[in-house]
């Protein structure tokens, strides 16, 4: 076997030398229809009064990289916005700290969406739902900038009336809040209560008083000050018997109508996102969708497979369009499309986490009426059971957790704890009267 060299002609004499490569400038056109390789910039091509240079296709779509790792660098100057503990990824409260907990997260990563499923006939995620809203809302008022905008999907204003306020404690703390914040102020009384020391009132004018409320007691540890003040903004509790004070505006929350045409939907929800960037590329946009698909909001149309699939596909695609930006939360019924249906399941693979909300039965119910009878705080209203958790791939991560949560929708909070079968309380059987009319307990032997 023998070898030629590349530039020797077969059966012939060796090829003239043509001379070096970057003499041929009128190769670069090249073939019409075929691009150059990649990686590589063609030469310029150069004429009679021609100067004309091209870029590759490799540069073009290096620049939105970097672009993309500026803004998620950025996205964390958010009050509203932490590291997730799980991967790091910038993460954003769902109104709910229980909520935030049982998703790993700390909170909802944004690019991703939550799916809130509910048995029967009940609505008890529009709670979670108006409290995600009510968090985006509270957290432009941190500052004077706007950090977040809250999209609703298929509701008017008067969905926004019912938003809950702030949660200041119970009636117990809140008198005794109003105790400290009256004795803070520097008055007469005050000061004719408080003790005749002199370093207290001449060392520093704003230590009159500390010894009321401990302001004078060593500071903590480090640790535990950067720990507890570091997100301080981060999450809020809400009370569901106040609402929001003062009430959203058109800058904190857009409205928009149902549509048969989901393409006029998808681009409305993306001009709104656009323009809100626009004024803040940190914003964080919140895009909240009550009830999907219910027949009683949306036409019958939409019901059809030719509107669903193509309709979840495209808020699919605009959550990870703006992967930086925006999270998506929404709420849809089982019992008007059931859990083994393969539309559900097609829903389901769609959705980065999914939580189920199961109210308990009559049975049930009238059961933790009767072991809570002393204790009616402690009475729970159903499971939350855990389908998917969004963790590093697309898939997520494939938790389930059935009967291990419950949720109690209070007087004035809505809490996730838990979940423990209750025990009735037989004291009753283990007494006997005795003759002077008094009750003694028997002795029971191991």
């Amino acid at each position: 076997m023998s070898f030629r060299k590349r530039g020797e002609i077969i059966g012939g004499s060796p090829a003239p030398n043509r001379g070096p490569i970057a003499s041929i400038p009128a190769r670069a056109p090249g073939i019409a229809g075929r691009a150059p390789p990649l990686g590589r910039t063609p030469p310029a091509v150069t004429g009679k009064g021609i100067t004309t240079t091209t870029t590759s296709s490799f540069q073009l779509k290096s620049k939105p990289k970097s672009i993309e790792k500026d803004n998620a660098t950025q996205i964390m100057q958010n009050p509203g916005v932490r590291p997730s503990l799980v991967t790091s990824q910038p993460t954003t409260s769902t109104g709910s700290s229980d909520l935030d907990k049982i998703l790993l997260h700390q909170g909802l990563p944004l690019g991703n969406s939550l799916l809130i499923e509910e048995s029967g006939t009940t609505d008890f995620s529009s709670v979670l739902l108006r409290a995600f809203a009510s968090q985006g809302i509270l957290h432009n008022r941190i500052s004077n900038d706007i950090n977040a905008h809250v999209i609703v999907l298929g509701m008017n204003q008067q969905w926004a009336n019912d938003l809950p306020g702030v949660y200041k404690g119970s009636s117990k703390e809140q008198k005794k809040a109003k105790i400290i914040e009256n004795e803070s102020k520097v008055s007469v009384s005050n000061l004719s209560n408080a003790p005749s020391t002199t370093n207290r009132t001449t060392t520093d004018p704003n230590l009159k008083i500390a010894w009321r409320y401990g302001l004078n007691k060593k500071p903590e540890s480090k640790d535990e000050n950067e720990s507890s003040n570091s997100y301080e903004h981060y999450n809020n509790q809400f009370d569901l018997t106040q609402k929001l004070v003062p009430g959203p505006n058109p800058q904190d929350i857009s409205f928009l109508p149902l549509n048969a045409e989901f393409n006029n939907m998808v681009n409305q929800i993306s001009s709104i996102i656009k323009n809100q960037l626009r004024s803040n590329p940190t914003k964080v946009i919140r895009l909240i969708i009550p009830s999907i698909l219910n027949p009683s909001l949306y036409h019958p149309s939409c019901s059809s497979s030719t509107f669903i699939v193509p309709f979840i596909h495209s808020l699919r695609s605009l959550v990870r369009r703006f992967s930086n930006n925006l999270v998506l939360v929404c709420s849809i019924s089982l019992d008007l499309y059931p859990k083994d249906s393969s539309l559900l399941l097609f829903i389901q693979s769609l959705f980065d986490a999914i939580i189920h909300l199961q109210p308990f039965n009559q049975e049930m119910t009238q059961l933790l009426e009767k072991a809570y009878k002393n204790e009616p705080t402690k009475i729970q209203q159903g499971l939350v059971n855990i389908i998917k958790i969004p963790i590093l791939s697309e898939k997520g991560l494939m938790m389930v957790h059935d009967g291990e949560y419950a949720f109690k929708n209070g007087r004035k909070k809505f809490e996730i704890e838990e979940w423990s079968i209750p025990v009735e309380d037989d004291s009753k059987d283990d007494t006997h009267q005795t003759q002077e009319g008094g009750t003694t307990t028997k002795n029971i032997d191991f």
